[in-house]
């Protein structure tokens, strides 16, 4: 019985050791990790370089891994590294939000997600974590976070074409800026606030923000300067004033720090002179951003200078920029398929990894339950056997005490026997006391038969149960809009498109043929929805009596539409509107 009783406690003792120090493993502190996230705000690039240097991150696990996850994603946001992939994140916040992570940090997890979630071009579940980041940061009173959050929203909003919402949510953010007398924060804000006026042609109101965030800008040396000064420029060439656009996108070419970034505003300027009949300085300028290293600039530029070259008659500079142009798209198709093919398998191995932790995480969960139910069944079976054992003693106790009471009775008679023998032979005369003296002796042998007997039974009894007389007592967006092509080109679509189909639509064609809408309001910010459908069918091949049928009008109307368009695109009336799209 005492072996039994070791060996259960023993097995106890294994469990609860095994499952506090799975506890501790997963649980233990990473102060590497807290000393990167103090230096995260101002040296960004050394966070990042930090933490890409850390050995065999893929052996990281529970809150370790997760502070892992959500740093990097926060390091690489920081440094504009472009995501191509939501898994990082997700594992942050899959444990924060089902684990056991605070509010703090789970609302940073959601706003991380929103904002990759909203580089990958899914605005609608961007705006979903959006949101309820900022909740949770206006709840723990985080305020610059709550502003940042309230930021991106503006941000989505603004891309939906919902200006006013995007308009408020960028004057709350910029009013808790200037409450916390945050300067980089009312810059970014107040550009925000310019560009959605600018959106609605709101001139005044664009400009006087505009120009508190370039005051701003300037006096605290920001870089974001020079694309407050670029998009001034843009301002006042939407108002037509020319002039004032070129000395704007000149001071923000001669700001320009960045190669790369000087051969954008060369575009612009390049632009901008077409617009004022300015060929000699469109050419030089077009000129100088061939030299980019972004291919797609070159082919702009390249394009842009067989236009100009085309218009004046120079047919044969024109087919050499044409042909320089055609050369690098043919290097890019191959290069866009040499990138797929490793963006595939990148999105492999990602998902791998990801099923590779929640396989781990399912283990984990399977052993600890699996623990859980031996360690309840090893304490079930030590309470019912502790309270059997328990009972057993208190019965083998009471039949002890009634076995030692009988032999004293047995005693005691045996005694009174003696002593009625003993005065037998002095009450011979007495047949009344004699008599009675006989009864009471036989009366006396019967109980002494009677417990004896009973002795013999309780002595059974106690041997069954192991005891002795001397015994002591002893643990799906770009799906629809696909469908929607499909359904508008067999015809089985009637009537206008919808707003929300409409976005669906044009994201859907920014992403196959490299922000086309965007190029195109880009190239002409002018264009009505009418307009860039038509370019959408045009793109995708759809005939003018296939367009006649979408818009349910004649041919001869979608002629005139195209017509009109080719004016808005700054195109000639001989050329072919659907070879430029084509080649767009």
């Amino acid at each position: 019985m005492k072996t039994t009783t070791v060996s259960v406690y023993a097995a106890f003792f294994f469990i609860l050791v095994l499952s506090v120090s799975c506890r501790r493993d997963s649980e233990a502190p990473d102060v590497a990790f807290q000393k990167i996230e103090m230096c995260m705000e101002s040296l960004p690039d050394t966070a990042l370089y930090l933490l890409k240097s850390v050995p065999h991150p893929e052996k990281l696990r529970g809150k370790s891994q997760a502070d892992y996850a959500l740093l990097l994603t926060q390091a690489m946001d920081q440094n504009y590294v472009k995501f191509t992939s939501d898994s990082l994140i997700a594992l942050a916040l899959n444990y924060y939000t089902v684990e056991r992570g605070d509010t703090a940090m789970r609302a940073k997890a959601q706003y991380y997600y929103g904002r990759v979630l909203r580089e990958l071009g899914k605005d609608e579940e961007a705006l979903s974590f959006l949101s309820s980041a900022k909740e949770m940061f206006g709840k723990i009173q985080c305020c610059k976070m709550f502003a940042m959050a309230t930021d991106e929203i503006g941000m989505v909003n603004r891309k939906k074409k919902l200006y006013q919402e995007s308009l408020k949510n960028f004057q709350e953010s910029y009013a808790i800026y200037e409450e916390l007398k945050d300067s980089v924060g009312i810059v970014r804000a107040g550009q925000n606030i310019g560009r959605a006026y600018l959106f609605q042609n709101n001139w005044d109101s664009c400009y006087f923000y505009y120009n508190n965030a370039l005051e701003l800008a300037r006096k605290k040396q920001y870089p974001s300067e020079v694309s407050i000064l670029h998009e001034l420029g843009i301002l006042y060439r939407s108002m037509g004033e020319l002039k004032k656009s070129e000395r704007y996108f000149l001071a923000a070419y001669e700001k320009e720090t960045d190669e790369e970034r000087k051969y954008v505003e060369c575009m612009s300027l390049g632009y901008l002179y077409i617009q004022m009949g300015d060929v000699e300085n469109a050419r030089k300028y077009f000129k100088m951003s061939v030299n980019s290293s972004k291919e797609y600039t070159r082919i702009d530029a390249y394009n842009n200078l067989y236009f100009l070259e085309k218009d004046i008659d120079n047919f044969e500079e024109a087919i050499t920029y044409h042909e320089k142009a055609d050369s690098i798209v043919s290097v890019l198709d191959e290069v866009d398929s040499l990138e797929l093919i490793t963006e595939l398998q990148k999105q492999y191995e990602n998902e791998k990894l990801r099923s590779d932790n929640l396989q781990m995480k399912m283990h984990r969960t399977v052993f600890l339950f699996c623990g859980t139910i031996v360690f309840l069944i090893v304490a079930f079976y030590m309470c019912y056997y502790y309270y059997k054992s328990k009972n057993h003693k208190k019965k083998i106790a009471e039949i002890e005490s009634q076995i030692r009471d009988n032999e004293e009775e047995i005693k005691r008679y045996q005694q009174e026997m003696e002593e009625i023998q003993e005065l037998k032979d002095q009450v011979l005369e007495e047949n009344r006391i004699l008599e009675e003296n006989r009864m009471k002796v036989g009366e006396l042998n019967g109980k002494i038969v009677l417990l004896s007997m009973q002795n013999k039974t309780l002595s059974g009894l106690l041997k069954e149960l192991g005891g002795e007389l001397t015994v002591g007592p002893s643990s799906e967006q770009y799906i629809s809009a696909f469908r929607l092509l499909l359904a508008i080109k067999e015809g089985t679509l009637r009537g206008k498109l919808s707003d929300g189909e409409r976005y669906k639509l044009f994201s859907l064609f920014d992403l196959l043929y490299a922000n086309y809408v965007t190029r195109l309001l880009d190239k002409a910010p002018l264009l009505t929805k009418r307009d860039l459908e038509i370019c959408c069918f045009l793109k995708f091949g759809l005939t003018n009596e296939e367009l006649a049928r979408i818009f349910q009008t004649s041919s001869d109307s979608v002629t005139k539409a195209k017509g009109r368009l080719k004016g808005r695109l700054g195109i000639s009336s001989q050329e072919d509107l659907n070879a430029f799209l084509r080649d767009f």
